[in-house]
């Protein structure tokens, strides 16, 4: 509905098909734990939401120990300003929903970084499978006030003539007595938006003052579009049935309680109540008793004195066998090794030469989605630096981008074992062991170091002692 309305404003048509905004609302729907199997109102198949666990280690595999660092002068400081808050929301929240999404948008808005969502955005142009105009959806309600305003920001690169480009940012604003609708037009001095600029158009742009975060895969919904697609999108089968088998155990386990049925002359009179309130199972004895809540009743038995046990029989561990092979089937069609994501996971001594060979696909693929995020944060950068000159935010300089990304196949004890073995043979202080592995302070670790070396050192005998 945003998008109907936002390319009837301007005149402009999406290039994102309906296909792949029916996909979109899938993907959402998933990862918040109701897909299009679970039924709401009929309990058969229920959602355990593997989805929502799949893009939150995809994410943070993909960030871990993650460090940007912008260096230079003026203009470096600035940009670096706004890395330390990046990291965080990349980290916590950004890149797990760019994996279940497919993509995220990065804008800067001049003051910080706005991380616009799919449906926040309608793409309106790309060149060269790469994304560079697009209309933006910006919303914001007053508690109390009846008005619902929305800012449409529509951002694009013109051709002026043939030898002239520009790159062009419009901003209209709306306001609706509902959430129906952008609503009518009305002046930006009526909104928090008033600051902002109806129509700006700048020269010397070669990138997009916004930045896409998509994940590195084919898309194999709609083979023309350049959006993204989520990470469990060639795998939504396999997590209806791995939904199926967690559903099927869960109500195994529910069942597997004794039941004692009874006929009703072994617990009551014939012809009064056999039911009471009270009763955990809602039946009581002859003396008024509650009974155990897994007895049931056979009222209006020929004789009355029928007495039955069922022992449902368990099959936990082929339950488990199948919720496991689903896990891994699931696991390998988003890109990891086999063996990645299973009940029973690996056991015993590991060492990292062992994940790294066992684990090359999913190194490869984590490596895959840093590559396609270090590219969306140097376009983020780009457009920090040419807002920094539109606006004169900080002094025009040159600056170097540097990234650091941990190591998945690092194993801290083999780690630490190594360097030991590194200070007991004088290549490595034994100070800054303390601190990189007993998390002392640098002081402390050369005190302790110092300490140790004069405690271990032989005393040096006097000439005296040396002729005795």
């Amino acid at each position: 509905m945003w998008q109907k309305e936002a390319q009837d404003k301007f005149g402009v048509e999406t290039i994102e098909s309906d296909v792949m905004k029916a996909a979109l609302d899938d993907w959402v729907n998933i990862y918040q734990g109701k897909p299009p199997w679970v039924d709401p109102n009929d309990n058969d198949i229920e959602s355990f939401n593997f989805a929502k666990k799949l893009c939150n280690e995809t994410a943070r595999l993909t960030t871990l120990a993650l460090g940007i660092t912008v260096e230079g002068y003026a203009r470096a400081e600035w940009i670096n300003g706004f890395m330390e808050s990046y990291i965080a929301r990349m980290k916590n929240e950004e890149c797990e929903k760019a994996c279940a999404f497919g993509y995220i948008i990065l804008k800067p808005n001049g003051n910080g970084i706005d991380y616009v969502m799919p449906w926040d955005f309608c793409p309106t142009h790309a060149e060269d499978g790469k994304v560079d105009g697009g209309i933006f959806f910006d919303h914001y309600h007053e508690p109390g006030d009846k008005w619902y305003y929305t800012r449409l920001e529509w951002q694009r690169f013109e051709n002026v003539s043939e030898d002239v480009r520009i790159y062009r940012i419009t901003n209209k604003t709306y306001k609706a007595t509902g959430t129906n609708g952008i609503g009518q037009e009305c002046s930006k001095s009526e909104t928090v938006w008033s600051n902002l600029q109806e129509d700006a158009a700048y020269q010397n742009i070669e990138q997009p003052l916004f930045s896409i975060f998509k994940m590195p895969l084919s898309n194999n919904i709609d083979m023309s579009s350049p959006l993204g697609v989520s990470i469990f999108s060639n795998a939504q089968k396999e997590l209806k049935s791995l939904d199926i088998a967690w559903t099927r155990l869960e109500d195994e386990i529910f069942d597997s309680q004794k039941i004692t049925f009874l006929g009703d002359m072994l617990i009551d009179e014939p012809g009064k109540p056999i039911r009471s309130r009270f009763a955990p199972g809602g039946a009581v004895d002859k003396q008024g008793k509650a009974l155990p809540r897994h007895v049931r009743i056979l009222p209006g038995s020929t004789e009355g004195d029928e007495y039955h046990e069922v022992n449902p029989a368990m099959q936990t561990a082929d339950r488990l066998s199948g919720i496991d092979h689903f896990l891994n089937l699931v696991g390998v069609k988003c890109g990891y090794s086999t063996g990645q994501f299973v009940l029973n996971g690996r056991t015993g001594h590991v060492t990292a030469t062992q994940v790294e060979a066992d684990d090359r696909e999913t190194i490869q693929y984590i490596k895959q989605i840093r590559d396609s995020f270090q590219a969306a944060t140097d376009g983020l950068i780009y457009a920090l630096d040419k807002y920094a000159d539109i606006y004169s935010l900080a002094p025009v300089g040159v600056y170097e981008v540097n990234y650091d990304f941990g190591d998945i196949t690092y194993n801290w004890e083999e780690d630490r074992a190594r360097h030991w073995q590194y200070v007991t043979l004088g290549k490595y202080p034994l100070w800054l062991y303390y601190v990189k592995f007993e998390g002392m302070s640098e002081e402390d670790a050369k005190a302790v170091a110092a300490e140790a070396k004069t405690e271990n050192e032989p005393e040096e005998e006097g000439l005296e002692g040396a002729y005795k």
